[in-house]
């Protein structure tokens, strides 16, 4: 069986895998890398409008929904500015007004159809409309923020945050309640998408590929490293997607040999 100490020096070579392989490729370097893995510092919000623009971005961030959808913060128009309060009364708490009323006056690229569930708008419109709703009860960033504050004790209590998310705000699932709340700067958080799952699971950190058992497991994977579950969640996305938006370069990484290489190196040992 494998010791606490000997689990902690697994997970920080594997770290440094991680990072290594991605320095292995001639336009990457470690500045480049590390400005990834501290964007938070410069996307925290200030204002509850902040706030509610993250959450409707996070809501949006489905495959193929940003197309739909476009920037979010082209709606503003339409969203009061993101102010919670204002767009509860202007719309009556109803997504329908909302919805139609972006149909007969923005005009968009893509089909908005009020009476198929599944359409991106449907489903962006309800989710508007009930985190308005969720924040409303906030007076103030603070007042959000001290909300926060409890779920941040273990791996458990921090789970429940998101499992809570996904239930009060529509279209906002577990996963990206994790991807909300880690954008907006509360490094306790990661996102369970497809490069983590994958990462996590094919080399045999995670035991099952279901989203809260993979969370918990990047939080003791961080814990174990002393890392944040942020910076562990950046940098194995970067593996798995080869994606350096923040400087517009865009790496053909391998996911699957990457992943063989650490269960050959290490998978005895996890």
């Amino acid at each position: 069986m494998t010791g606490d100490n000997d689990k902690s020096a697994v997970y920080q070579a594997i770290y440094k895998e991680a990072y290594n392989y991605l320095l292995s490729f001639k336009e990457i370097n470690e500045s480049v890398i590390e400005r990834h893995l501290i964007i938070w510092k410069e996307n925290k919000p200030y204002t509850l409008e902040d706030v509610l623009l993250r959450m409707l971005k996070s809501i949006s961030n489905k495959q193929g929904m940003p197309r739909s959808i476009g920037k979010v913060e082209d709606l503003k128009t339409y969203l009061e500015d993101f102010n919670s309060n204002r767009i509860l009364k202007r719309y009556d708490g109803d997504w329908k007004k909302l919805f139609m009323t972006i149909k007969d006056n923005r005009g968009t690229n893509s089909r908005m159809s009020i009476n198929k569930p599944n359409n991106y708008w449907v489903i962006f419109c309800k989710g508007t409309i009930s985190a308005s709703s969720f924040l409303s009860k906030f007076k103030s960033l603070e007042d959000f923020n001290e909300f926060i504050k409890p779920f941040l004790v273990n791996e458990y209590t921090k789970a429940s945050l998101p499992l809570l998310l996904s239930k009060e705000i529509f279209g906002l699932g577990f996963a990206l309640a994790c991807d909300f709340l880690k954008e907006i700067g509360y490094l306790d958080f990661a996102k369970p998408d497809v490069h983590i799952v994958t990462i996590f699971y094919g080399t045999g950190i995670s035991k099952s590929k279901e989203d809260y058992a993979v969370f918990k497991d990047v939080i003791k994977f961080s814990n174990a490293i002393n890392k944040t579950p942020y910076q562990v969640d950046k940098l194995f996305w970067l593996v798995g997607s080869g994606n350096f938006y923040l400087n517009n370069i865009k790496i053909k990484t391998d996911r699957e040999q990457f992943i063989e290489m650490i269960k050959r190196k290490y998978g005895d040992r996890l």
